[in-house]
């Protein structure tokens, strides 16, 4: 089968599977938006005249949130005040009718509204619920509020850097890693409960949290601290051949040849079988450094812009690359070969797809990526009167 066949229609795994989404800002939107692409019909619940906060945060494009368009896309949106008793009632009735619930709160406040998910799984035991905060349900920090970045430096994952006698959270950061994590392991999540309640008749109720998701990323230095009361290796130990280097034009490149056939395969093709016999490793990997060849490297990479060491290392089959910033992506060759980034007509945000691809779709229609051409971001309130329709048989009005 050719991995390379044009990107057709986009995959609908989850086509049938109803998702009530009654997440706000951020990680649950990206579970459900992920839910959304795969097929699901994700009906965004919100607060009738406002919405989600996403829909006003900057940067705007267009008058909405850029997070709201990218996040939201393929989604139904529902006005729904459930602080009312009425808005209360259609939201059950809705639940009873969904296969999936996601929520982002911290622990019990669903509850100060009246809603008892403990009820409603006694009620709907197929349903699966998906319960996303910062530091999960459970533990000293639950009810603690925290944006991303407040999950990521006590995960250890956030970067700093002193700027004018201060400490500065690190430039270059544009996203959470807690966030970015936990929202795609509640999807995972939910997709397995799915899996579950279709071949058992029962459903669950998944804990996710993002500050749990950003930890167990560290697991390498979480087992190795276990293990041996130590940090884990510095990865710049790792020597000359695996480092960053400076191209003729001053961009950077990183090199990665610690396998001993990528050495010698690199060796050969600059023209230094020479170098060849410099390797220090006493297996297959090399873990040692030798600062003089990092010397001999840095005039070799010197000798070549850095688009043209991609290219070699392409040619020759050695792991490396330039290091590219984000928007150098946008117009990258890569890019275009793989279909990420589509257009549709009319539309200023681009869809950029779902990393997983399905090859060679049935009917001839080629590969296909969940997300493209899903739809756009929906107007507040847009599908309130087919949801209920659709979903309980009965027009209810909702304002």
């Amino acid at each position: 089968m050719d991995p390379g066949g044009s990107i057709g229609a986009a995959p609908a795994p989850l086509a049938g599977v109803r998702v009530l989404d009654l997440t706000r800002l951020l990680p649950g939107a990206l579970a459900t938006r992920k839910l959304a692409d795969l097929g699901a019909e994700v009906v965004k619940v919100e607060e009738p005249g406002r919405g989600d906060y996403l829909r006003s945060i900057p940067p705007l494009v267009g008058g909405e949130g850029l997070m709201h368009l990218v996040l939201n896309r393929g989604k139904k949106s529902i006005a729904l005040d459930y602080r009312t008793e009425e808005g209360l009632a259609l939201l059950d009735r809705l639940a009873l009718a969904a296969d999936v619930l996601v929520e982002v709160s911290r622990p019990g406040r669903l509850a100060d509204f009246g809603i008892d998910l403990e009820d409603l799984r006694r009620r709907h035991p197929r349903l699966v619920i998906c319960s996303v905060s910062a530091y999960g349900q459970t533990g000293p920090l639950a009810t603690l509020p925290a944006h991303g970045l407040n999950i990521d430096a006590y995960a250890g994952w956030l970067t700093t850097e002193e700027h004018e006698g201060r400490h500065r959270i690190a430039s270059g950061i544009f996203t959470s890693v807690a966030v970015e994590l936990g929202g795609l392991n509640a999807a995972l999540a939910v997709l397995a409960a799915l899996l579950q309640a279709r071949t058992t008749g029962e459903g669950a109720w998944i804990d996710v949290s993002c500050w749990d998701a950003a930890a167990e990323a560290t697991r390498l230095r979480l087992a190795h601290f276990a293990a041996t009361g130590e940090d884990l290796f510095d990865i710049r130990a790792l020597g000359p051949m695996y480092d960053v280097y400076q191209a003729a034009d001053g961009k950077p490149v990183i090199f990665g040849a610690l396998e001993r056939k990528f050495w010698k395969l690199f060796c050969h093709g600059v023209g230094r079988p020479d170098l060849a016999d410099r390797w220090q490793g006493s297996g297959a990997v090399q873990f040692e450094s030798d600062d003089s060849l990092r010397t001999e490297l840095d005039a070799i990479f010197a000798l070549a812009p850095a688009r043209e060491w991609t290219e070699r290392f392409v040619a020759w089959g050695v792991p490396g690359a330039e290091i590219l910033d984000p928007a150098d992506l946008l117009d990258h060759p890569q890019m275009a070969a793989r279909g990420l980034i589509s257009h549709r007509p009319g539309e200023r945000i681009p869809d950029i797809a779902d990393p997983a691809r399905w090859i060679g779709q049935a009917g001839g229609s080629g590969d296909g990526r969940p997300g493209v051409h899903r739809g756009s971001s929906p107007a507040l309130g847009q599908h309130t009167d087919e949801i209920v329709q659709g979903w309980l048989g009965a027009a209810v009005a909702t304002d």
